[in-house]
């Protein structure tokens, strides 16, 4: 009953924010429900009537036209192509936010499985609850405006099909996720690796009987993997070929928008990851130099050249994480358990937003939340997910820059860090500390007090100081009104890759543990 009546809560608080802040992604989402309910498939990953094209893979753009047809009712300004650009009537801004909060019902549903699966471990209850009112998702959703909620939904649902082994669905369900948003490609190693070995190959054939078998399987597999695919791409395939006069390649429009190799390595606010640190030191580096930059940030979005360092090319970041992930599966070959498959995804993720090709900064909810599902077996899992939560959410904060909202995230912020900390951490066994790990834990503590004051100094302080001053000039560094990002930035990054070294290590050499 206290989990029910924390939901509740939870979505009471989301329908109270319903008119807060709200980012460019709201008008974003509402033009592709107007794109797919106004427009053949043929055109929909070709119109650029507005700057906000379609760039999310089909079932996302199957999603946006399931979503269209009650707007068409409510409103029909809200699917009009033309005349609904940047249209924000209070119907079409309740209408959306009640997209996200009903399509993150599919979290709801993959946690209660889950926590069907705990035989009443209230730890693991409590985490699992920490996860769907975590403040990540609540910006990030329900603030800014997204779909993550729903996303990450489908993702846990096919771990919850890989720990009540069943393998198919766990197949189909992760294909059908890259058929959703195809940034979870780089979670793709652990899945492949972990259905390899504990579905198509236990163990090696060693009669004919056991190949045949294994052959089954596989043919099983495969056809799992690939019916979602196709079910994605045989639409617009079929529905170009009823007009042979059309003659734009419907699927090479799909994957250059899906696919923009054009953008730079980072955005105009830097993502807390390996770059945003290598940034930091390209900036420091032109400060010696005694050199400027003349332009940081380009395009619509924005993102950041370098002076001194040489720029990172996208083969660069994909052939690291690459190189990561491969390294990552190895343990998860070796003994293909549910807890290493999540641990492996957290790392994949980890690896993906940590050297990633223009990564978002809302992309770090894919290393922080997953981590949640296991936490409670081990305290470095434990620590390491209260660390990078903390990360994640103070890193997120910039997302939302208007005042109204400052009070609102801090707060949420700390009762949800607070609870979740006393609920899990006398509950989670410690093992018994040596030199070393007193010393580390006193270092993360440390950090976690300074990302508190930094939330603070950067959310609070620093704009009253530039509201109230009589005179900036006076006030140093007044001049530098980026300094805020580039603070939480550089720390958050520095706590990103202590956990993500942290978990890798214990991962790699603790695993016969797991």
């Amino acid at each position: 009953m206290e989990q029910a009546g924390a939901v509740l809560l939870g979505t009471a608080i989301k329908v109270l924010l319903w008119p807060a802040y709200r980012s460019t992604d709201m008008e974003v989402h509402r033009n592709w429900l107007a794109i797919t309910y106004s427009l053949p498939l043929r055109a929909w990953y070709v119109d650029a009537t507005s700057p906000w094209t379609l760039d999310y893979p089909p079932f996302f753009a199957y999603l946006s036209w399931l979503l269209a047809q009650p707007a068409a009712w409510i409103d029909a300004r809200i699917v009009d192509v033309r005349r609904g650009l940047n249209y924000d009537a209070w119907p079409c801004v309740a209408y959306m936010r009640a997209t996200v909060l009903c399509t993150e019902g599919v979290l709801v549903y993959a946690l209660y499985l889950l926590s069907r699966c705990t035989m009443g471990d209230e730890t693991q209850n409590a985490l699992l609850l920490s996860i769907l009112l975590h403040p990540g998702l609540l910006i990030v959703d329900h603030i800014h405006f997204q779909y993550n909620g729903f996303l990450f939904g489908v993702l846990f649902l096919s771990l919850w099909a890989a720990r009540t082994h069943r393998p198919l669905l766990c197949a189909a369900l992760f294909a059908s996720l890259l058929q959703f948003k195809h940034i979870y490609v780089y979670v793709a190693p652990a899945y492949f690796v972990y259905l390899l070995r504990a579905y198509m190959l236990p163990s090696m054939p060693t009669s004919a009987s056991a190949v045949s078998a294994a052959i089954d399987r596989t043919i099983k597999l495969g056809a799992a993997t690939l019916v979602p695919f196709l079910l994605s791409i045989l639409p617009f395939v079929l529905d170009a070929m009823r007009d042979v006069s059309y003659e734009t390649n419907v699927l090479y429009a799909m994957y250059a928008r899906l696919f923009p190799f054009h953008r730079g390595l980072m955005h105009a606010y830097w993502a807390p990851n390996v770059w945003a640190l290598y940034a930091a030191a390209d900036r420091v580096l032109l400060r010696l130099q005694h050199k400027t930059l003349a332009s940081t940030s380009r395009g619509l979005v924005g993102d950041t050249v370098m002076g001194a360092l040489p720029n990172v090319p996208p083969s660069t970041c994909f052939a690291l994480a690459l190189s990561l992930a491969l390294v990552y599966v190895v343990p998860l070959w070796r003994k293909p358990s549910y807890t290493r498959l999540v641990v492996c995804v957290t790392l994949c993720g980890m690896s993906s937003f940590g050297i990633g090709w223009h990564v978002h900064e809302k992309a770090i909810l894919l290393a922080a939340l997953p981590l949640g599902l296991v936490a409670h077996r081990r305290y470095v899992d434990w620590r390491t997910f209260q660390i990078l939560s903390a990360v994640s959410i103070v890193s997120l904060f910039p997302l939302l820059y208007t005042h109204q909202e400052t009070l609102i995230k801090l707060i949420y912020a700390l009762i949800w860090y607070v609870v979740v900390h006393r609920t899990v951490s006398r509950r989670v066994l410690r093992p018994m500390p040596s030199n070393v790990s007193i010393l580390l834990h006193a270092l993360e503590t440390i950090y976690l007090y300074g990302l508190g004051i930094l939330a603070v100094c950067t959310n609070v302080a620093w704009p009253l100081l530039m509201h109230f001053a009589p005179t900036a000039s006076r006030i140093p560094f007044a001049h530098m009104e980026f300094l805020p990002l580039l603070l939480t930035s550089v720390y958050c990054a520095i706590g990103f890759v202590h956990c993500w070294l942290r978990l890798s290590v214990s991962y790699l050499l603790d695993s016969p543990a797991i």
